[in-house]
C-alpha cells in the first residue's frame, strides 16, 4: 500500500474516532438537558389525598411545621433524579435526590424539623436540579 493511501487510511480512522467521541458527547448532552420539563412547581402546607397542593404561596406563618415542595413534570426518561435542595438564608438545610416514574406525573416533597417543631423564621429557597441544570429556584418566607 502506498503512502498515500495509508495517510487517507490513517486520517479516516481519526474521523471516526471523532465522530463517535462526538456522538457520545451530544446523546449525553442531549439526555441531561434533553426535553425534561418542570412546570408549576409551588410551595404549600402539605398536599391532599389526591395529591393536589392546599394553602400555596410565598409567605408562610410562623409556627408550620412541615412546607411542601408541589411540581409536575413531562417527559422523565425513567430514573431520573431530581435533585431537590433547601436553603435557610442562604444556607443549604437540606438536599434529596428523587425519583421520578417515566412520562409525566406529580411528585411532592415536605421539609420538616425532625423533633416536630416549627420552622424558624426567616428566608429560604428551595431548588430543582436535574444533573447541572437548575430547573427553578423559589424564594419563600416564614414569618409573625
Amino acid at each position: 500500500m502506498s503512502r498515500n493511501g495509508r495517510f487517507f487510511l490513517l486520517l479516516m480512522f481519526c474521523v471516526i474516532i471523532l465522530l463517535l467521541v462526538f456522538s457520545f458527547w451530544a446523546v449525553r448532552s442531549n439526555r441531561a438537558a434533553g426535553s425534561f420539563e418542570i412546570h408549576n412547581v409551588l410551595l404549600c402546607d402539605e398536599v391532599d389525598d389526591r395529591m393536589q397542593p392546599v394553602n400555596a404561596g410565598s409567605v408562610f406563618s410562623y409556627g408550620s411545621r412541615q412546607l411542601c415542595l408541589w411540581f409536575d413534570y413531562s417527559r422523565a426518561s425513567g430514573g431520573d433524579g431530581v435533585r431537590v435542595r433547601w436553603f435557610f438564608r442562604g444556607r443549604p438545610i437540606h438536599s434529596e435526590t428523587l425519583r421520578l416514574e417515566p412520562g409525566d406525573g406529580a411528585r411532592a416533597y415536605c421539609l420538616l424539623l425532625e423533633d416536630g417543631s416549627p420552622l424558624p423564621k426567616g428566608s429560604y429557597s428551595v431548588r430543582i436540579s436535574l444533573y447541572d441544570r437548575v430547573f427553578s429556584d423559589v424564594p419563600f418566607e416564614i414569618s409573625e
